[in-house]
């Protein structure tokens, strides 16, 4: 049997570019290209689980850990762009917020 590695996902390596980067006037990635890099991750990731999902109704993939795996890739997926969203959603009330 063989077991897939845990990688890093490619939107969070860019974050850490970003973030090691900083110390530059302007950053190569603006919020908006990383936050547009994790929906398509995640509208991709997502597709991916539904054909999985698929195949796996129809018996046509013999081992249920890839599905396991997919989904959980999907799931993650979905959960770092929910969570980068509110995030960032915050930061700009706050921002709002402030008295100049």
């Amino acid at each position: 049997m063989f077991i897939v590695p845990i990688t890093k996902m490619d939107i969070v390596s860019s974050l850490e570019e970003a973030g090691k980067q900083s110390g530059s006037k302007r950053p190569e990635k603006e919020f908006k290209n990383i936050l547009q890099e994790a929906i398509q991750t995640a509208q991709e990731e997502s597709a991916k689980g539904e054909e999985v999902d698929k195949l796996l109704a129809t018996g046509q993939i013999d081992d249920l850990h890839t599905a396991l795996i997919q989904a959980e890739k999907s799931a993650a997926a979905i959960e770092f762009t929910t969570q980068l969203t509110s995030r960032a959603v915050g930061a700009y009330n706050q921002i709002m917020g402030m008295q100049i």
